[in-house]
């Protein structure tokens, strides 16, 4: 069931000059977990909060269940949790006034909603940082007190935007075993984030968004089968070698460096074993280790990013739409 449909969206601002989305359609079905990726000003904030209702678009509209969104903006805002990227607004709250009034906000009855805050707090390890207004936490522990005032009240749908900056390792994955859990307990979410390898492992589909309009949208096998056909050969060379062993490799396929030891070469499956013989055999090629890989979702993003950088982004400088804000 399509549960989110967006239908032709425009945005424009500063009377034209500036254009943040461009003819986007594609809907999000009930009960997955939905990726939109694209780099920054590609206009991917600013298509969030016309699906959450709080900007409303220059032409097109956002559909919620079958109703444009600025036609039920209370039913939105009892039924959608929104994490956005600007900082806290409660900052004169403590931690557990944030989380129980927004539960509370939200329809829960004050005991469900105080039992919730607690679990949540707990869990984030910061039970006994709930007296504490927010403006005297960490950026990270606003962070997740943010993402608690997402949660809490059980919402249908959850739109997180960029929900894991500038969190530690441990924190990261907090949030990702929540984003699983509160979708296998049913909920609908829309998630925005430069962190891409992280995100393969939760995401059902993904939706590439730069210049403000939509490049693909699929599935993330899907997406990888229609990118490349090649592997991935990730080597690291001996010190100071590296230009050496780029030289050496690239009759075998397209090679780049990575970092100052580090190379990248994409070869024809075909021609995967043969190299691979070859290079096992060759005792003085200079590497210190390699690994062969599938692509992943990283990959995905940058080859569909140039390649449609010259179908679109050519087409909207000689149009001359403007720079892109999101």
């Amino acid at each position: 069931m399509e549960l989110i449909e967006i239908d032709q969206v425009n945005k424009v601002y500063k009377k034209g000059k500036k254009q943040a989305n461009i003819d986007i359609s594609f809907s999000i079905r009930e009960g997955e977990i939905l990726g939109l990726l694209g780099p920054n000003g590609a206009g991917k904030s600013t298509l969030i909060k016309q699906i959450v209702g709080l900007l409303a678009p220059t032409s097109g509209e956002v559909r919620y269940a079958g109703v444009n969104v600025l036609k039920q903006a209370k039913k939105v805002a009892s039924q959608f949790g929104y994490y956005a990227q600007e900082p806290h607004a409660l900052g004169a709250l403590t931690a557990r006034e944030a989380l129980l009034f927004t539960g509370i906000l939200r329809g829960m009855a004050k005991k469900e909603a105080e039992k919730q805050t607690m679990e949540l707090l707990e869990r984030f390890g910061m039970a006994e940082l709930a007296g504490r207004p927010l403006k005297k936490l960490s950026g990270g522990q606003k962070r997740m007190v943010g993402i608690g005032t997402t949660i809490i009240g059980d919402s249908r749908v959850l739109v997180l935007d960029e929900p894991t900056n500038e969190l530690d390792p441990l924190n990261r994955r907090l949030v990702w075993d929540i984003i699983v859990e509160r979708n296998r307990q049913g909920a609908t979410i829309l998630l925005v984030t430069h962190n891409v390898l992280e995100a393969e492992r939760v995401v059902d589909r993904v939706a590439f968004i730069n210049y403000g309009r939509l490049l693909e949208i699929d599935s993330v096998p899907h997406l990888k089968q229609k990118v490349d056909g090649r592997l991935k050969l990730e080597l690291t060379a001996v010190e100071g070698e590296a230009g050496n062993l780029k030289k050496r490799l690239e009759e075998w396929g397209d090679i780049q460096q990575t970092a100052e030891n580090r190379l990248r070469l994409l070869i024809d499956k075909n021609r995967a074993g043969t190299m691979l013989d070859w290079m096992v055999h060759a005792n003085d090629l200079p590497i210190d280790e390699y690994a062969m890989l599938p692509p992943n979702l990283e990959d995905v993003y940058l080859y569909i990013d140039s390649q449609k950088e010259k179908a679109v982004g050519y087409a909207i400088r000689e149009e001359k739409v403007g720079s892109f804000i999101g």
